[in-house]
């Protein structure tokens, strides 16, 4: 199954990332996005065969949480998209402003994370734990480039909104609670 399912994970995957005149509008991309996320579950359950069954079970704990974390990303991404509402005619560049954005660079990796532990709740494997630490250390640090450019672009950018790389325990607990 993993010769059939990896092919089609790893197309589902490249057609996610935007090419130009190939895949066009945001059904298109949802679509892509879905089927990717579809055959990386397919490809993880046949990499988690036949390993013991967890004494805890996370099944349906790491729904939520990876519920939460796509919701948050989905909202997060809304507003991105609502910087250029004008239909892209705007090419200046803006602070993001709502949501987590007062308070991360970019939460909506923040959310994408907590997605990915979300996937490894749901498998409770060791593949699917590595793949949401490796997501980690990749998003904490554009994280950071991306709250340095902001910090160079814009002179008013606020120095309380930190990059994931940079946050605190407490600043995680302030975010949850």
């Amino acid at each position: 199954m993993l010769v059939g399912y990896v092919p089609a994970l790893v197309a589902a995957l490249l057609a996610s990332f935007p090419v130009p005149g190939a895949v066009d509008g945001a059904r298109a991309q949802l679509l892509c996005a879905a089927l990717a996320v579809h055959f990386l579950k397919r490809v993880l359950e046949h990499l988690s065969r036949g390993l013991p069954v967890p004494a805890v079970d996370l099944l349906y704990p790491g729904v939520l949480v990876f519920a939460i974390g796509v919701s948050g990303n989905l909202y997060h991404h809304y507003l991105l998209s609502r910087l250029r509402a004008d239909g892209g005619g705007d090419k200046g560049y803006k602070v993001p402003r709502g949501g987590l954005f007062e308070l991360v660079a970019c939460p909506h990796y923040l959310f994408e994370i907590i997605a990915f532990f979300g996937f490894a709740m749901i498998t409770q494997t060791v593949f699917a734990f590595a793949v949401a630490v490796g997501t980690v250390a990749y998003l904490a640090a554009r994280s950071c480039v991306t709250r340095k450019w902001y910090s160079s672009k814009f002179e008013e950018f606020p120095a309380r909104i930190k990059p994931l790389c940079r946050m605190s325990c407490s600043h995680l607990s302030a975010l949850v609670f």
